[in-house]
């Protein structure tokens, strides 16, 4: 068996690098989880006022999915300046109507950075699209690596 260095070097380079990318992706996901558990342990609660409505579509499919961000106003507590933000989050259907009172948590720290009170404690979805992407892609890592594999033992010892 002879064994092709530069076919070798590339595909497993390749894969190395690729395998990076994906802990790079996962690291970025602990990350945004890690940021959203400190926003939660950090919030406060209050009562704000939706001021607009902003739908956002999401389409993976053939049907789109519609998801509704509001911007609120709200007093943080020991201020006599309103803050007005869009949440962080979407809020569960049906989305409230411009003008309508809905529980939010703000982070005192940062009172621009507000979230709808209803999706407390969904912080385990933070940071999933992140996971998912460093899931891909360590899988392709793995069939670049397959692939190599697969000259080795099939095309290069014939």
């Amino acid at each position: 068996m002879k064994i092709h260095y530069v076919p070798t070097v590339l595909l497993l380079g390749s894969a190395v690098l690729i395998l990076l990318v994906g802990a790079g992706f996962l690291l970025k996901g602990r990350a945004v989880r890690r940021s959203a558990l400190t926003f939660r342990s950090r919030a406060v609660a209050a009562t704000g006022t939706v001021v607009a409505l902003e739908a956002k579509d999401l389409s993976f499919g053939a049907e789109p999915d519609t998801r509704y961000f509001p911007r609120v106003s709200y007093l943080p507590t020991g201020s006599d300046e309103p803050i007005e933000a869009q949440t962080l989050t979407d809020v569960p259907s049906p989305p409230p109507r411009v003008g309508d009172q809905i529980e939010v948590a703000y982070d005192p720290e940062h009172p621009d950075r507000v979230d709808v009170a209803a999706t407390e404690g969904d912080a385990e979805g933070a940071g999933r699209t992140w996971f998912v992407l460093a899931a891909l892609t360590s899988l392709v890592a793995v069939g670049v690596a397959a692939a190599w594999l697969l000259l080795v033992f099939v095309v290069w010892t014939s």
